[in-house]
């Protein structure tokens, strides 16, 4: 389709040529020229059609065979990811030969790569609220600084100063991360254990504290995540009092995140933080937080949900204890799949086999107005 749309293009920019040469000179089109457009309009018209056509039988699927009449889509895919498992697990006992081969290992099927990543979200509170983009390609997010375009009153006859903002942009490239898994052949020779699910929540346990402490505590740099610790200085607010969380400042500190923005706010500290903050008490005895430590299942503080990580920095002297606000402002690129091998023959020696993951991830903060962060002092 592309050579036949370059085509296309290139007989229109004639045409446009003939167009403009008849009106620089000022006369009608000579007979070759009529000609030649009648030509070239059949050609478009040709062109046109076979791109149609082509559309159309792309659009065309495949159906379904027979043996799933009376089954909806969601019933079919079960059983092709039943299928799918059952030739995964048959090839870790060594009942079957290979799935699909590659440097002493096997691709696992994609059902269960998916399953991987769907544990991963399920798993991580703070993986489950950031703006995940699932795609192999970098990408790049322009960011305008809108603080430095300035609207003034105006005087006719008065030319306006310009703005200085300008445009600058953020890149989540693909940093390799990797994980691998022992198991013994004793575990997988047993019948009653459900062998994949064991590999997928293995695996996906495994990614899903890396990838926490990497969205809290990621320095960035060459081959690795930016996480919240790379949160700009005018978003730290730092505490008036050595090693105090002063509840008064957690009032003011919520409201630095505009209200426009406040809907899906959240908070985040490590759960000694969130606990000395709960037992905070008056001079009378009462619980300056309230005297719920929960509402609907949920830790809250001051109306809005806390989320807890033992990744995050206890309370210290400079350490950056609680993060705020919507954590959607924090940007995750990761690939579509989990690529995971089997491998068969390395851990041989050891009655056992090896399972290796890898994924290509990277992160940032994008939109620095939704998130900011409590310094201890």
């Amino acid at each position: 389709m592309k050579e036949l749309l370059e085509k296309r293009n290139a007989l229109l920019d004639e045409l446009d040529g003939v167009l403009a040469k008849a009106q620089e000179e000022k006369r009608a089109f000579e007979d070759a020229e009529i000609s030649r457009v009648k030509e070239v309009k059949e050609e478009i018209r040709k062109i046109d059609e076979s791109i149609k056509l082509e559309e159309e039988v792309r659009s065309l699927e495949k159906m379904n065979p027979v043996v799933n009449e009376g089954k909806n889509e969601a019933e079919v895919r079960a059983l092709e990811e039943a299928k799918e498992e059952r030739a995964f697990i048959d090839f870790i006992k060594g009942d079957v030969r290979a799935l699909d081969v590659a440097s002493n290992g096997a691709v696992i099927p994609k059902s269960i790569a998916n399953k991987v990543i769907d544990k991963v979200i399920n798993i991580s509170p703070l993986l489950s609220e950031v703006e995940m983009f699932k795609v192999a390609a970098d990408l790049v997010f322009p960011i305008y600084d809108y603080t430095q375009h300035t609207t003034a009153y105006a005087t006719e006859f008065t030319d306006l100063t310009a703005s200085g903002g300008v445009f600058t942009q953020i890149t989540l490239k693909n940093n390799i991360i990797g994980t691998l898994t022992k198991i013994g052949k004793s575990l997988i020779n047993r019948s009653e254990i459900d062998v994949a699910g064991y590999i997928v929540n293995a695996i996906a346990k495994s990614i899903a504290l890396f990838m926490e402490n990497e969205l809290i505590k990621g320095a960035g740099g060459t081959g690795k995540l930016n996480g919240l610790a790379q949160i700009g200085a005018g978003q730290i607010t730092t505490g008036a009092t050595t090693l105090v969380i002063d509840p008064a400042e957690l009032v003011s500190f919520q409201m630095k995140v505009p209200q426009a923005l406040q809907g899906n706010a959240k908070w985040l500290m490590h759960p000694q933080t969130l606990a000395y903050i709960q037992s905070l008490k008056a001079t009378t005895g009462q619980f300056l937080m309230g005297t719920n430590l929960s509402e609907n299942g949920l830790f809250m503080l001051l109306g809005k949900e806390v989320m807890v990580s033992d990744a995050m920095p206890q309370i210290g002297a400079g350490a950056l204890e609680i993060f705020y606000g919507d954590f959607s402002g924090l940007y995750v690129k990761m690939t579509n799949d989990v690529q995971i091998q089997v491998l068969q023959e390395l851990y041989a020696t050891q009655y056992a086999i090896g399972v290796a993951a890898f994924s290509e991830v990277d992160s940032a903060i994008v939109e620095v107005q939704k998130l900011i962060a409590y310094k201890g002092k």
